[in-house]
């Protein structure tokens, strides 16, 4: 790229190179000074060597942070390197940034690294812009960096990288995508897909990994530039890579077509709410909010839900949920006992085979909190879709409760919540009703919108406690309808029916979620904000069959057994401890060569002539089948080391073929759940 003439020049004062790990910083200056003989002396420069003096060991983002750092004696040379590429005016910059930020668990004791000046910069800007709610993803090490090269190269340049490309259509990155288009003039965007953290036929469709088993996010190639001759809008070229290739195919295509001039782009021209790609249907937002995140709570919120939650975020899963309810006690009160034992120590524990820290814990150790073991804390949780585990509910040893102890205060207030996949979740859109405490990945990111809301009554109260709202008073907690009372209304006004009541429109919902066409025609929306639910025709069908898919799915463990062959090496015992032995599961499989049509249940049983009709029902992701086999197996955890036994759960409720007829039952669920699904009417507002 850099004509003979030019080449001494850029090569010994215009090039710098960052890097802040020394072996890579090694490394890569040893390839740039071979890669420069090489180069002069095909063209006559001499072929003596020349050490490249651009290199700088440093963080880059600390380097633009302040120059403290770089007044170290032990590292003058370097310094001065760095020195001098502060001074440089550089118009071009190249680069890999990390794909994200963060420590895996708090027990890492090893915080992001703080730079006051370029987080100042995301805030006023890719921050200030987004419309998500959680923005800590926005200040991901990749987006620092395009933040950070953007500024660098002030008003005139060039900046490319190969990065995570999450922003491309990441709720929380609407406002990065918003001043990409607003800073540069022109925008080559080039998608390879391979995001990993989907699954079923969605990862299917995402491809290879480019980087192998280095990556799991979806991996972007963006050039981006600055003209300051450009006028009127900028101009995004949009390349995406195709479906089901594999990492090979896809390099093969990046080498065929070798650059932007021989690659075929497609104009994107973004909405206003800086979509990219599966922009959003308009009409969509004609339709009202099931719920509105701005007056959640409040009576007179403009969604249909006054109050939901999202599922419970323990950060701490292995420690508080278990199979075994004994389990979950013995490992709540073990990890009790060490927090309280670290109160006043300098250094806390973080072995995480004693306890799992997170930044609530560490706020209470701070405050000097002792912890006590509540035996009524101990509750059972859907953890995954058709997979019951027992749970410490508990808000110290819980990091998020959220609002779910208004939806679900205690095992004896009943409730049913349907949950659907949260804005910018990486699975397909799916819906799932509970009747107990949800776990935030039980589907993924899910907004939990419930019948009932409890609030405590306040018996002490002088006197004034008037009950204002209304509701039903259960047990010390005042029961009210979730749905507010303008929806009931508008419900009764379209459809003429004084007969509607809430909770016909909850189930009503419910169906709607469901319905294939609402979910293909708005698939774009449902992934960025929650559901907007139309006043569709057919009310009194949708409702019956809502309510018909909630009795299903709540229900799931006593549904009818679908016939499948139990086929066994041996007959089944008579003494109930043989039996459970029989029955007790390691880890199920499918059958040989991957056959769907069994499941390899034990050493001595399979379950034959499942019907592939069972597998499109997908929740959160997968099939009720392939969820069974995901969760009812022998784990133990790697960071803890504690084990969850499924067979635990068998004896809990007494029956040593529950998983045998859980799966028999969960083919009845899916099947069943497809015929419902089919008598909605057509989707017609």
């Amino acid at each position: 790229l850099i004509r003979p003439e030019d080449l001494e020049r850029k090569y010994t004062r215009e090039l710098f190179a960052n890097e802040i790990v020394l072996l890579s910083y090694y490394i890569a200056a040893i390839n740039i000074e071979t890669v420069y003989g090489e180069v002069a002396k095909e063209h006559g420069l001499g072929s003596e060597y020349v050490p490249f003096n651009g290199m700088v060991l440093t963080d880059t983002f600390q380097l633009s942070e302040s120059s403290h750092h770089l007044n170290l004696p032990a590292f003058r040379a370097n310094s001065e390197r760095a020195e001098r590429e502060l001074e440089q005016d550089i118009r071009v910059i190249v680069m890999n940034p990390p794909y994200s930020a963060g420590q895996s668990n708090a027990n890492d004791n090893n915080q992001n690294e703080k730079y006051p000046k370029l987080d100042e910069r995301i805030a006023e800007t890719y921050a200030k812009n987004s419309s998500g709610a959680n923005k800590n993803s926005i200040y991901d090490s990749y987006i620092r960096a395009i933040r950070w090269a953007s500024d660098r190269v002030k008003d005139s340049g060039v900046i490319a990288f190969v990065s995570n490309g999450s922003f491309i259509d990441g709720n929380a990155a609407d406002g990065l995508r918003k001043c990409l288009v607003d800073e540069f003039s022109k925008l080559y965007v080039y998608n390879l897909r391979g995001n990993q953290r989907t699954s079923g036929e969605q990862s299917r469709r995402e491809g290879g990994k480019i980087f192998g088993s280095g990556s799991r996010t979806p991996v972007a190639i963006c050039v981006l530039v600055k003209d300051p001759s450009h006028t009127g809008e900028a101009v995004l070229r949009y390349r995406d890579i195709g479906d089901y290739l594999s990492r090979e195919e896809k390099l093969d295509i990046i080498a065929r077509e070798g650059s932007i001039a021989h690659t075929e782009w497609e104009v994107v021209v973004p909405n206003e709410a800086a979509d990219w790609i599966n922009q959003r249907d308009e009409n969509y937002d004609t339709y009202q909010p099931i719920g509105d995140r701005d007056t959640k709570g409040k009576p007179n919120t403009p969604g249909i839900f006054q109050l939901y939650s999202r599922g419970l975020a323990t950060s701490r899963d292995a420690w508080v949920y278990n199979f075994s309810a004994r389990a979950v006690e013995e490992n709540v009160r073990r990890m009790i006992g060490v927090y309280n034992s670290q109160i006043d120590v300098e250094q806390p524990n973080m072995d995480p085979t004693k306890i799992a820290w997170g930044d609530g814990l560490k706020s209470l150790l701070r405050r000097k909190v002792q912890i006590g073991y509540a035996a009524v804390a101990k509750r059972l949780s859907v953890y995954r879709p058709f997979c019951k585990q027992y749970v410490y509910f508990d808000a110290p040893l819980n990091e998020r409760q959220y609002q779910l102890p208004r939806l679900f205060p205690t095992p004896t207030h009943e409730n049913i919540a349907f949950g659907f996949t949260g804005r910018g979740a990486t699975k397909e859109f799916s819906v799932l009703m509970v009747d107990t405490l949800p776990d935030l990945e039980s589907i993924s990111k899910a907004q939990w919108m419930s019948l009932y809301t409890y609030e405590p009554v306040v018996e002490d109260d002088g006197g004034f406690n008037l009950n204002l709202g209304g509701g039903e008073v259960v047990d010390g907690y005042t029961r009210k309808e979730n749905i507010t009372d303008a929806t009931l209304a508008a419900y009764r006004s379209t459809y003429g029916d004084e007969g509607i009541a809430k909770e016909d429109i909850f189930y009503y919902i419910y169906a709607l979620l469901h319905h294939p066409e609402y979910r293909e025609k708005y698939a774009a929306d449902l992934k960025k904000m929650l559901p907007r639910i139309p006043l569709a025709k057919g009310f009194w069908e949708y409702s019956r069959v809502g309510r018909a898919l909630a009795e299903l799915h709540l229900g799931y463990e006593s549904v009818e057994l679908y016939p499948l062959d139990e086929v066994a090496s041996s007959p089944a015992p008579e003494g109930l401890e043989e039996l459970f032995e029989f029955y007790r599961v390691q880890k199920l499989k499918f059958g040989p060569k991957k056959d769907r049509t069994r499941i390899q249940y034990n050493g001595h049983l399979t379950l034959k002539g499942i019907p592939e009709e069972a597998y499109e029902y997908q929740v959160n992701g997968r099939s009720a089948l392939e969820w069974v086999i995901d969760r009812y197996q022998v784990k133990t955890n790697k960071e803890s080391l504690i084990t969850n036994d499924p067979n635990d759960y068998c004896r809990a409720v007494n029956n040593q073929r529950y998983i045998v007829d859980l799966i028999k039952r969960l083919v009845t669920v899916s099947l069943e759940t497809q015929k419902l699904v089919g008598t909605l009417p057509r989707f017609e507002v």
